[in-house]
């Protein structure tokens, strides 16, 4: 406790360093039936979706509109504000982003469980290379019952911990104040939840010049020919299930070489990409935008993308029957 007075005193100026304001101590929301553990520490949705615990790939099998990428989409694209959108056109969305994931997860699972939206939006920060993450080989790799031990077995260290510091202080908000995130999604429509995190605060005002950088240039025309045929690969998967493929890239804050990449190969393949980047976008964590940002995204990109006459004609297109 001597240590514990002592960080206080040392920076009372930092919130989370003081006991008072401790994310335990305000209650931390508890998993419920209609959630589950995404991420602490490790990421945990691959294991979910590729063993399909616990239904959680129920809603993405109704979803009219499934919408696709890594972290980036996660924290962009919630639910929350882009269902209202959706709602006047009468479809359903899901987000099945993957934190740390390209294409080639989301396009595994498509397969493996047989989806048929009608439309896909995909936020393309080198996405369509459809690289294999770690996660994606660990959690097929392990095998269902040595995913199932991890995933649960997280789980339950993360529900202990999140109890036993509603009486006992949280010894790492007072000796190691750098941000970690728990983060639940929602089975209903893949909305993060966010159990624990912080917020930075910081606005994203870099948007991307009309040119890439020579070093940016040099570097797509290394992996252009191998890109090539993996969004090939993807989008006659698309096709050959009727899938409208929308493309867009969020805000990385950095050399912007997802984007320039992404539409240098739309070039190519020639499919609808709206914009989608702004200069008043606050961060979260890192490049990644809290709830505020993403509805002020939501309110601009979503209107865009349901005027599309492709958009509208799909929306008047009978569904396939679904379970």
């Amino acid at each position: 406790m001597t240590m514990l007075a002592a960080e206080r005193w040392y920076d009372r100026s930092y919130p989370l360093m003081r006991l008072e304001y401790s994310p335990y101590q305000a209650g931390i929301p508890d998993l419920t039936e209609d959630d589950y553990l995404d991420f602490r520490g490790t990421v945990l949705g691959y294991e979910a979706f590729t063993y399909d615990w616990d239904n959680v790939v129920d809603a993405a099998r109704k979803a009219d509109v499934l919408f696709l990428g890594n972290s980036l989409m996660v924290y962009s694209f919630r639910p929350q504000y882009f269902q209202p959108w959706l709602d006047k056109l009468g479809l359903r969305g899901f987000s099945m982003a993957f934190i740390g994931s390209g294409g080639y997860m989301p396009l595994w699972v498509i397969r493996r469980y047989d989806l048929h939206p009608k439309m896909v939006v995909i936020s393309d920060e080198r996405f369509l290379e459809l690289n294999r993450t770690l996660f994606e080989e660990k959690a097929r790799g392990e095998g269902a019952w040595n995913a199932f031990k991890h995933y649960y077995g997280v789980t339950i260290k993360w529900l202990v911990q999140k109890h036993l510091h509603q009486l006992v202080p949280p010894l790492r908000d007072f000796t190691d104040p750098a941000p970690f995130e728990v983060i639940y999604r929602s089975r209903r429509d893949g909305a993060p939840i966010f159990a624990y995190a912080l917020t930075e605060g910081k606005t994203l005002t870099r948007l991307p010049g009309p040119q890439p950088s020579e070093a940016v240039k040099k570097w797509i025309d290394q992996v252009l020919p191998q890109d090539r045929i993996t969004s090939a690969e993807f989008l006659r998967e698309m096709d050959k299930r009727g899938i409208l493929v929308v493309l867009t890239v969020l805000q990385d804050n950095a050399s912007f070489a997802g984007y320039f990449l992404s539409k240098r190969l739309n070039e190519e393949n020639r499919r609808i990409f709206v914009e989608a980047m702004r200069p008043d976008l606050t961060s979260q964590v890192g490049p990644h935008i809290d709830a505020q940002s993403s509805k002020r995204l939501m309110d601009d990109v979503m209107p865009r993308i349901l005027a599309l006459p492709q958009v509208q004609a799909l929306a008047r297109k009978p569904a396939r029957s679904k379970p």
